[in-house]
């Protein structure tokens, strides 16, 4: 409805008036709301400047790697920002023992409630994730399901991995039943989100023995025979442990084993064990973590390199793991993280790098 000036009432001088002072005390408090936001924002950021320094905050690493990043990027551009490449959705991929498709970057989901988990899980599929492990171990596969549910992201695009502990059972029929028991569990957990199977089901611990070793396998054999998950792996297993189960002629070789790797943390031989058996290594703890961090030289040295790539050391920490021949899984709440560990397929170290990284792997 459209009204001419002429149908509308013109106000009287006082109303005119006491408009305009209505408008300049509004103007004079929106002026004074805007001097105390900023006043806030430089507050915090003085005091967060502050507490990183005394060592007294949680979020000094966030904040040191984000500066590193910055700082990385500003000496490969110059004064003019960088415009940060496309992400190819998953980053790259490694084929597995059978067939597969497995994005080398995961996203591990921690111990935390349901809804900070579908946040999280919403978070990382929007960034182009689509390698998630949602352990059992972190009691909220329910969160994640509802997560990739509200992504509305297609089932078959997203690589999803279980898993299953059963490792304090001892002897091949208790450890059976305990692990069936879990496969169930895992399978109901994520029926809350409509996931009805998946990609990866992981044994978290191996048994206290061979024979209880043999009993979980069994009952993840019968998961693959029902069509509940795709393929088999396991996770923290030895070169013994795994020749457990491959004495068994007709079993299903693990496709994948999760361990401790970093650029600080290297078991000897663990890569080679496990590649003359066709397994891939995945990264739990890529970046430190439970297993004592990364070295301050370390994390010097990717720094330094990563300057040449506009790289963080953390980035460069996580494609040394993948120039080595594995894959890892990460864990975050930012999403300039999230951003930054799947951001390392777009350069490669060279030959010097990885000789210069290998004094303190």
């Amino acid at each position: 409805l459209k009204l001419s000036s002429a149908a509308l009432p013109r106000p009287c001088c006082g109303a005119m008036f006491r408009r305009h002072s209505a408008w300049m005390r509004a103007m004079r408090a929106a002026v004074l709301v805007s001097v105390l936001v900023l006043c806030k924002v430089w507050y915090n950021r003085a005091f967060a400047a502050e507490v990183c320094e005394t060592g007294n905050a949680h979020g000094c690493e966030d904040r040191g790697r984000r500066h590193v990043l910055q700082s990385s990027v500003a000496a490969l551009s110059g004064a003019s920002a960088a415009v940060p490449p496309a992400l190819a959705v998953g980053g790259d991929v490694a084929v597995l023992n059978n067939g597969m498709k497995f994005p080398k970057a995961s996203f591990g989901l921690q111990i935390y409630n349901d809804d900070t988990a579908q946040q999280l899980t919403e978070m990382a599929l929007s960034l182009g994730y689509r390698n998630f492990f949602s352990s059992v171990l972190a009691g909220n596969q329910p969160g994640f399901a509802k997560g990739w549910k509200a992504s509305g992201i297609p089932r078959e695009e997203v690589f999803i991995c279980g898993s299953v502990v059963s490792n304090r059972a001892r002897g091949f029929k208790a450890a059976y039943r305990a692990t069936k028991r879990g496969c169930d569990a895992n399978l109901a957990a994520f029926l809350t989100g409509g996931i009805t199977y998946v990609d990866m089901m992981m044994l978290d611990y191996p048994g206290p023995d061979c024979d209880s070793i043999k009993g979980q396998w069994e009952a993840f054999e019968e998961m693959l025979a029902a069509g509940q998950t795709k393929s088999l792996a396991v996770s923290n297993f030895s070169p013994e442990q795994l020749d457990c189960l491959l004495s068994n002629t007709t079993a299903t070789p693990p496709a994948v084993n999760q361990l401790p790797f970093s650029i600080s943390y290297v078991e000897p031989n663990v890569l080679e064990e496990n590649k003359k058996r066709g397994i891939l290594v995945q990264a739990w703890a890529p970046l430190g973590g439970s297993t004592g961090g990364i070295s301050k030289r370390a994390q010097q040295l990717c720094g330094e390199i990563g300057k040449k790539y506009g790289k963080s050391w953390a980035q460069v920490a996580l494609r040394w793991i993948v120039d080595q021949g594995a894959t890892f899984s990460t864990q975050t709440r930012s999403k300039k993280h999230f951003q930054e560990d799947i951001d390392i397929f777009d350069f490669k170290l060279s030959a010097e790098d990885l000789a210069t990284l290998e004094k303190v792997a």
